[in-house]
C-alpha cells in the first residue's frame, strides 16, 4: 500500500534545541542545549531528558504544512497541545518572523477555521501573543501558573483572550490550560 503522508525528518534542523525549554537539564528557553550539535543533532540521543524524547515538531508531525514552515527556515518551531492549543516559538533572533508572509495569513487562516475552542498562540521575545481572528492580543508574560481563556463574542466578529492566575476563583478546580467556559465582562 503507498502511502499520501508526507514522512519529514529534521534533517540537520536543530531549532527546537534552541528555542524550547528543557526543565531536566535547567535549559530556559531561547539557549541552545549544551547537548545540541547545532546543524547536525542531540549529542546524547539515545539518553535525552523524557521532556525531549516525547516532544514532537508540528513541521514533522503536520503533513499540511509546507515546506516553507521548516524550522531551520522560517526560524520558528510549531507544537500542539493536548488542550487544543498551537503554540508558534520564534527565534529569539528573529522574533517577527510570525508575522511575515505567508506565517501570518496562515495563522489568522486557522484561527478562523478553528473557532474559539482552539488557541494559537506566539511566544515571541518572552511575551506570548493570541492570534485570534480580528486581532492579535498581546498576553505579556505567561507561566506555567496561568490559564489562557478565550471566548467568542457577538457571533464571531470579536474575541476576548485573557490570562488569569490558576488561583481565580472564577476557574478553581480546573487544569491549568484547560478549556472553560467563564463569564466574560471585555
Amino acid at each position: 500500500m503507498i502511502s499520501n503522508q508526507i514522512v519529514r525528518t529534521c534533517n540537520g534542523c536543530t531549532l527546537c534545541c534552541k528555542v524550547m525549554e528543557i526543565d531536566e537539564l535547567a535549559k530556559p528557553p531561547q539557549q541552545w542545549c549544551p547537548n545540541c550539535a547545532v546543524g547536525s543533532g542531540c549529542k546524547i540521543y539515545s539518553s535525552r531528558p523524557p521532556s525531549c524524547a516525547v516532544f514532537t515538531c508540528g513541521y514533522l508531525s503536520m503533513p499540511g504544512l509546507g515546506e516553507h514552515w521548516r524550522p531551520s527556515k522560517c526560524k520558528m518551531v510549531i507544537t500542539l497541545e493536548d488542550e487544543g492549543r498551537m503554540i508558534v516559538r520564534t527565534d529569539a533572533g528573529h522574533p517577527s518572523a510570525w508575522r511575515a508572509e505567508p506565517f501570518y495569513s496562515e495563522l489568522k487562516y486557522q484561527a478562523q477555521r478553528l473557532g474559539s475552542r482552539f488557541q494559537i498562540l506566539v511566544q515571541s521575545n518572552g511575551r506570548t501573543i493570541a492570534v485570534v481572528p480580528d486581532r492579535d492580543i498581546d498576553l505579556g508574560v505567561v507561566t506555567k501558573d496561568h490559564m489562557i481563556i478565550t471566548a467568542e463574542l457577538e457571533g464571531g466578529r470579536r474575541w476576548h483572550v485573557e490570562k488569569m492566575m490558576a488561583d481565580d476563583p472564577r476557574i478553581a478546580g480546573h487544569k491549568i490550560n484547560q478549556w472553560i467556559d467563564v463569564k466574560i465582562d471585555p
